[in-house]
């Protein structure tokens, strides 16, 4: 830094991020959809995807500043969105105990053709979730695969080369497809 000879004007520094609430907006409007997108695919809900990215949102604007001082922005804040996400997710597995606690407290009587159905319409829940307890990345890959994202947005999402996406995305579904046709290996080790 130059300190201004005699005759030179002298200015204030002007903070590079005075403007912070336009650029914070301008920068979560373009990337809202995306993170929608992926809330949903991972809670399976669209109010509670919205609720997710909107609290991943105010914990981008408190630590804006951070973000724009990283090395890759995009992929802060998609961290926080991934955190926000998580924290919904663990909510839900809290009122799930809870619920099955009162559940087991009335002894309700329940079909064991309820219990199937049950049992089918969570088998991908189940497989999605053994996927990223073995292999997180291979899940978040094709969790952002369906929501639409192209190899490259992943990759600098994550933090890889587009071609590990591609690469991770293959593996990540043929996992899938073994948890699903043997769901007896995949929860063996659990």
């Amino acid at each position: 830094m130059r300190t201004p000879g005699p005759g030179e004007e002298r200015s204030l520094r002007v903070d590079p991020l005075g403007g912070l609430p336009n650029d914070f907006e301008a920068f979560f409007t373009h990337e809202n959809s995306g993170y929608l997108r992926y809330a949903q695919q991972r809670l399976g809900h669209r109010e509670d995807a919205q609720d997710a990215v909107q609290n991943a949102g105010a914990t981008l604007y408190k630590n804006w500043r951070r973000a724009l001082a990283s090395p890759d922005p995009k992929a802060f804040a998609f961290k926080i969105v991934k955190d926000a996400v998580v924290d919904v997710l663990r909510e839900r597995r809290r009122a799930e105990r809870k619920r099955l606690r009162v559940i087991a407290q009335r002894r309700p009587d329940t079909s064991q053709d309820e219990l199937n159905e049950l049992a089918e319409l969570d088998a991908l829940d189940w497989a999605t979730e053994e996927l990223a307890r073995a292999a997180p990345i291979q899940a978040d890959v094709v969790r952002l695969r369906q929501a639409g994202l192209s190899y490259q947005d992943i990759g600098r999402s994550l933090g890889i080369a587009h071609t590990t996406a591609r690469t991770y995305y293959s593996l990540g579904r043929r996992h899938l497809e073994y948890l699903l046709e043997h769901p007896d290996d995949g929860g063996a080790g659990t």
